[in-house]
């Protein structure tokens, strides 16, 4: 695989169980990635994180907003769930009278974007479908739909966060970073596309 993320995050011996080979590395790969993706995304907007593991029970009640976003590709698909309090969004606001609920429906746009971006140098092509967001006090998560759940915690001086990405993988996944050019983005990262 070339650039090492694949060793960045281990994966509990139930999933290895499940998983062989390059089912195993792709997740490996794809965990490190989104790391990388959420770092540099709060990081634009002046947000230091930082993964710490946070069991979702210890984070879920600080979290006001849950947004969803769905994926899709030939060798990939799942959802990305992005749970935020309030003062994170608040936090990165590109104006005053934004409204909370659509920040954080284009924040996991915007990191789902990120990701689709690094995976285009392993020929991978998702498709992303429009963030649904949903808001309010006693929070819970929806049912797992997908083959694999992954979940990472961050923290910031905002508050506590998470992602839970939600996956099935095409049993012979083999994610091979691609020499040579990349095909284009469809959008730079940081543009501000709002729905």
């Amino acid at each position: 695989m070339g650039d090492g993320v694949q060793n960045r995050t281990s994966l509990p011996a139930t999933l290895v169980d499940d998983l062989v080979g390059a089912s195993v590395e792709a997740v490996s790969l794809v965990d490190g990635l989104l790391q990388d993706a959420t770092r540099a995304l709060f990081d634009t907007y002046g947000v230091k994180i930082e993964l710490d593991g946070s069991p979702v029970a210890k984070t879920l009640p600080s979290v006001d907003l849950i947004s969803m976003i769905g994926f899709s590709s030939q060798v990939l698909s799942g959802s990305l769930l992005l749970a935020l309090p309030n003062a994170v969004v608040e936090k990165t606001l590109p104006a005053p009278d934004a409204g909370l609920a659509d920040w954080s429906g284009e924040l996991a746009n915007q990191l789902l974007g990120r990701l689709k971006n690094q995976l285009l140098s392993y020929d991978v092509v998702i498709n992303l479908s429009l963030p649904v967001v949903v808001s309010g006090g006693g929070l819970t998560l929806p049912a797992k739909t997908r083959q694999l759940t992954r979940y990472f915690s961050f923290v910031s001086a905002w508050g506590r966060m998470f992602i839970r990405m939600d996956m099935e993988l095409c049993p012979s996944i083999e994610l091979v970073r691609q020499a040579g050019p990349v095909q284009p983005k469809s959008v730079d990262e940081g543009e501000l596309l709002l729905f």
